[in-house]
């Protein structure tokens, strides 16, 4: 009796050791879904630069600085191409 008492026992701390990493994985995929959020999107900054700019988007991309996102937008403007850096996190036009 005492036997399967403890195999029983040995056998629910295995399972429940086994369901923590998935339970780790999935609080750590709300934490990346927050912070996401909190970034504006490569479309929210290619609005802002054309509410500022009067010109043709050329091309517009995301890439990371210091493990922080920035997104690049080229634009043509008046007869000459400007790049213009903005940061995802606060939205600011660099």
């Amino acid at each position: 009796m005492k036997s399967s008492l403890a195999g029983i026992f040995v056998g629910a701390v295995l399972s429940f050791s086994l369901l923590s990493p998935g339970t780790a994985q999935a609080q750590n995929g709300l934490i990346q879904i927050a912070a996401a959020e909190r970034f504006i999107s490569l479309d929210q900054a290619v609005a802002r630069v054309r509410r500022q700019i009067d010109g043709d988007v050329i091309s517009a991309k995301t890439r990371y600085v210091d493990n922080r996102p920035v997104h690049y937008i080229k634009v043509y403007d008046r007869g000459r191409v400007r790049t213009f850096r903005v940061d995802a996190a606060s939205g600011r036009i660099m």
